[in-house]
């Protein structure tokens, strides 16, 4: 893979990050040089970087968009894939905040038998739950 700009222009319009490694998938990300500023007051402003991801296929030799879903959910789910460990067996890692998954085990969109367990035993106040991504064998 070649860059274009290179690294050393200084008008770069957006960076080229490295996500996920398969065998078969680089997962990828671009990111706008410079952010999209969100509010009017100062209570309210955030700063948000627009991402564009990206797949390769080594095999193909072929880049698409992609976005993810958690099967997990019968709503469409999105998973941050921007999480990467240091570990093989493990892809990536997303946080789930608790209150988000005692709202959707009440509204009935949890499908995964575990994870509606899980949720029955958290409150709207419990720490944040951590999901692993494992690369399947």
């Amino acid at each position: 893979m070649l860059r274009t700009p290179s690294i050393q222009s200084n008008n770069a319009e957006a960076f080229l990050v490295r996500r996920i490694l398969t065998e078969r998938y680089y997962f990828l990300s671009t990111e706008k040089a410079e952010p999209e500023i969100v509010g009017t007051t100062l209570m309210d402003v955030r700063v948000r970087f627009l991402y564009i991801y990206l797949m390769y296929d080594r095999r193909d030799r072929t880049i698409y968009e992609y976005t993810i879903y958690n099967d997990d959910y019968s709503s469409k789910i999105t998973v941050n894939m921007s999480r990467p460990t240091r570990n093989d067996e493990i892809a990536f890692w997303q946080k789930i905040e608790s209150y988000q998954l005692v709202e959707a085990l009440e509204k009935g969109e949890l499908k995964n038998d575990k994870l509606k367990e899980i949720a029955a035993k958290l409150d709207v106040e419990d720490n944040p739950v951590i999901m692993l991504v494992k690369h399947k064998k």
